[in-house]
C-alpha cells in the first residue's frame, strides 16, 4: 500500500514517540485537524499490520506502537527508504503555491495548465483563484482572467514584489506557511522533500534557488556601516528579502515605475546618494532612467526598515519631521505630568525610528509584519492607546498618512518603556548569564542600562555558578542560552538575545509591569 505525505509524517511521528499520546495532541503537534489524524491512523495501522506490528490505543491515555527498539529503527530504515508516497496538497496549501505560481510566472497560466500542475478538477482551480485573488487584493493586486489566453496577476511592480516578499517570509492568513525566511538558512520550503512528488513543486524549488539571500545580506551590512547603525535583526533579514527579491525581478527585467514627485522627494533625502551606490554596483548595466525608479524603490526599502539605533552618519532629523517629534515629546511630557519625559532620547529615539518606517510603509503600500498584540490591548494599556491615538492624529493631520495598527502598537510600547524609565522603582538584583565571553557579557549589560536605568543591579554569573542555593536573593535571571535547570530556580527566566532585540525589551517591560 502506498502511504501520503502527512500519513507518512504521522507514521514517523509515532516511531520516534517514547510513551502514549492522545489523538488532539498528535494533531496539535503535526498540524492536523482531529478528522485527518484519525483517517491517518487506519492507514498507519494497515502499513503496520502488514509488518506484524501492532498500535495500542488507550481511552484516556492515547495511542502508541507496540515493538522493540530493533523493530523500531527497521521501520524507520524502511520508512525513510521509500518513495512512492502520495502527495495531497490542502486547500491552504493550494492556494499559497496557486499565489507564488501566479506572481512567479511571466506569462498567462490557463486554468488546464493549472488543471494540470496541481492534479485538480477545474472547479477547485477556481475556488483556490477566488481564495487567492482575496490575498493579493490586499496588496491591491488583481488576478486578472481571459478567456482562451488565461489568468495573470495585474497590478503594479512594486505591489507585486511586496506579495512576494510576503509570501517567502511566511506571512500568509493560513495556519501552516509553506515558506519561511531565516537567518541561518535563508528561505525554506515546507514541501521541498516532497518536491519529486509534483512537477510544479520541483519548479518552484528550482525558482526559489535564484534568490541570492547571502549577497542580500551582505548589502544591508554594508548599509549598516555606512549609515552608522544598524536595523533591528528582523528589519534586516526583510530588507535582505526585499533586495533579493528585486534583483531576480531585475534580472528578468521586471522593473519598477515610481512616480516623479516622489523620486524628486526620495532624491532630495540623505539616504539618496547610498542608495544610489549600492543601485550602481547591483545593476550596473541598466539604462539610467531605470537605473534611477530601481534606486528609489531600494531607498523606500531602507526608509520602510526598523533600527535599533538612530543613523549616527546621517545626522540629526530637521524641518517637518524634527518638529513633529518636538512637539510629541512635550505633548507626552504633559499626558503623563512628567515633564522630564519631553528629554528621553532613547523615547525621541523609538518614535523616529519606528514613526518614520511606518509611514513610509503606509504611503507607498511596503508589506511590514504584524505581531500579535493581545496583551497591548488590556486595560493596562489603556491610557497608552490614548496617547498613541493623539499622536497618530496628529500624524494624519500633518502628513495626510493614517498610521496601521502596528505602528500604534509600537507608540504603545514605546510609551510604557519611557514611563516605566521615568517613575522610581525598586532596586532590583538580576542575575545575568551570557556565557559567549566577556565582550557580549559587556554589551548585554550596557544595553539594559541604557534601557533600563532604574532597573537596578546586574550582576553577572557564570552557567557553572547557577544553582538553587546561588540564586537565593534575586529578583530575575537574564540569559543568552537556554537554562537546562530553569525549571528548578525559584526565579523567573527571561532568555533574551545579547543585543537586546524589541521583542527582549517588550519581555522586560511586561516583566516590570
Amino acid at each position: 500500500m502506498s502511504l501520503t505525505t502527512a500519513q507518512r509524517d504521522l507514521l514517523h511521528h509515532m516511531l520516534n514517540m517514547d510513551a502514549p499520546v492522545g489523538a488532539s495532541a498528535l494533531g496539535q503537534q503535526l498540524h492536523l485537524t482531529p478528522r485527518q489524524v484519525q483517517y491517518g491512523l487506519r492507514e498507519v495501522k494497515s502499513w503496520l499490520v502488514q509488518r506484524q506490528t501492532e498500535v495500542r490505543h488507550v481511552p484516556g491515555v492515547g495511542i502508541q506502537i507496540l515493538c522493540t527498539p530493533e523493530q523500531r529503527q527497521h521501520l524507520l530504515r524502511e520508512l525513510s527508504s521509500q518513495s512512492r508516497f502520495q502527495l495531497i496538497l490542502t486547500p491552504d496549501q493550494r492556494q499559497q503555491l496557486l499565489a507564488l505560481v501566479l506572481l512567479l510566472a511571466n506569462e498567462p497560466r490557463t486554468l488546464g495548465q493549472l488543471q494540470n500542475d496541481f492534479e485538480i478538477a477545474r472547479v477547485t482551480v477556481l475556488k483556490d483563484l477566488d481564495a487567492a485573488t482575496v490575498w493579493l487584493n490586499s496588496f491591491g493586486l488583481t488576478v486578472a482572467r481571459r478567456q482562451h489566453r488565461g489568468c495573470w496577476v495585474a497590478g503594479s511592480e512594486l505591489a507585486r514584489r511586496q506579495a512576494l516578499a510576503a509570501l517567502l517570509w511566511g506571512d500568509v492568513p493560513h495556519a501552516q506557511p509553506l515558506l519561511a525566511t531565516t537567518h541561518r538558512q535563508g528561505l525554506v520550503f515546507a514541501l521541498a522533500q516532497d518536491a519529486a512528488l509534483l512537477p510544479i513543486l520541483s519548479d518552484l524549488q528550482r525558482q526559489l534557488g535564484s534568490w541570492d539571500l547571502p549577497s542580500a545580506e551582505a548589502t544591508v551590512a554594508t548599509m549598516e556601516r555606512e549609515l552608522g547603525g544598524r536595523f533591528t535583526d528582523e528589519s534586516a533579514l526583510q530588507l535582505a528579502l526585499h533586495i533579493a527579491t528585486q534583483a531576480r525581478r531585475v534580472r528578468q527585467q521586471h522593473y519598477v515605475a515610481i512616480a516623479p514627485e516622489a523620486l524628486g522627494w526620495l532624491r532630495s533625502l540623505p539616504i539618496w546618494p547610498l542608495s544610489s551606490r549600492e543601485g550602481m554596483r547591483l545593476w550596473p548595466d541598466l539604462p539610467p532612467h531605470v537605473a534611477e525608479a530601481e534606486t528609489a524603490a531600494l531607498a523606500l526599502q531602507v526608509l520602510a526598515s526598523v533600527r535599533d539605533e538612530p543613523w549616527r552618519k546621517l545626522g540629526q532629523q530637521s524641518g517637518l519631521v524634527a518638529d513633529m517629534l518636538a512637539q510629541f515629546m512635550a505633548d507626552i511630557g504633559r499626558a503623563y505630568s512628567a515633564p522630564e519625559l519631553a528629554d528621553d532620547q532613547l523615547l525621541r529615539d523609538g518614535l523616529e525610528a519606528h514613526i518614520l518606517p511606518a509611514c513610509v510603509r503606509q504611503r507607498f503600500g511596503l508589506w511590514g509584519t504584524a505581531r500579535a498584540t493581545g496583551e497591548i490591548q488590556t486595560e493596562r494599556y489603556a491610557f497608552e492607546r490614548g496617547v498613541a491615538a493623539r499622536i497618530a492624529a496628529q500624524i494624519a493631520a500633518e502628513t495626510g498618512v493614517a498610521l496601521p495598527p502596528s505602528a500604534h502598537d509600537d507608540l504603545v510600547l514605546l510609551l510604557r518603556a519611557a514611563i516605566v524609565r521615568a517613575r522610581p522603582e525598586r532596586a532590583r538584583h538580576v542575575l545575568v548569564v551570557c556565557p559567549s565571553g566577556m565582550a557580549t557579557t559587556q554589551l548585554l549589560v550596557a544595553r539594559l542600562k541604557a534601557r533600563f536605568p532604574r532597573f537596578g543591579t546586574f550582576e553577572v554569573l557564570s552557567i557553572r555558578e547557577l544553582n538553587a542555593e546561588r540564586v537565593i536573593g534575586a529578583d530575575l535571571i537574564i540569559t543568552t542560552v537556554p537554562l537546562p535547570i530553569a525549571g528548578e530556580l525559584p526565579v523567573e527566566v527571561l532568555h533574551v538575545h545579547p543585543m537586546l532585540s524589541p521583542e527582549d525589551i517588550t519581555a522586560l517591560m511586561q516583566w516590570m509591569a
